[in-house]
């Protein structure tokens, strides 16, 4: 025995023709809500730190922390205020790595070329030998560098993959994460200990 198919007229004589007559035309802003204003009709001002609209009078962007109106970055921005450190904290490994500006952190399981990492990534066969540099410039801006020739497993920041070679500005609370299974929070602080 086979079943009717739906559509067409089969077998039933209740006058279904396989489609529901009920359904009324929907607009696409009713399914998907309406469109936000373009940004330049929006009413607000862009954060120093990540480019965000702030709506006028916010002191400091919900999204990175930064001051707004009072020029760049304090607490967390795209800039390190004056006298701020920059930490590398690596939850999973209990590790902290501080930035030193000038010099850049080296991360990897190269003794000589990543001392500062090298021992606690030694096992770590998800992180390169030669992984990627953190440097802090004069300015107080953060980048990180995933090395020119490429890593096997690949380098993230909040979940965006960076290309071999190619700078990548870091702010407070940003993911940097090597390989597939290490990760560390940027963490930029003003005076005192991190």
């Amino acid at each position: 025995m086979t079943a009717p198919v739906r559509g067409t007229g089969g077998d039933r004589d209740d006058g279904y023709d396989g489609y529901d007559d009920d359904w009324e035309p929907v607009l696409d802003e009713e399914v998907r809500g309406p469109l936000p204003p373009p940004p330049d009709t929006a009413a607000g001002v862009r954060c120093p730190g990540c480019a965000a609209l702030v709506p006028p009078g916010t002191p400091r962007c919900p999204r990175c922390l930064a001051r707004i109106g009072g020029g760049g970055g304090g607490g967390g921005g795209g800039t390190a205020p004056p006298g701020a450190r920059v930490v590398l904290h690596f939850d999973t490994l209990a590790l902290s790595l501080p930035v030193r500006p000038g010099e850049p952190l080296r991360l990897g399981r190269d003794t000589d070329w990543a001392p500062a990492s090298s021992g606690a990534f030694a096992e770590l066969t998800t992180v390169s030998r030669r992984h990627a540099s953190v440097t802090a410039g004069p300015d107080g801006s953060v980048w990180v560098t995933e090395e020119s020739d490429g890593t096997v497993n690949g380098t993230w920041v909040n979940g965006a993959h960076l290309l071999p070679g190619e700078r990548h500005r870091l702010r407070h609370g940003d993911r940097l994460q090597l390989g597939h299974r290490v990760a560390c929070t940027v963490r930029v602080m003003a005076d005192g200990p991190c």
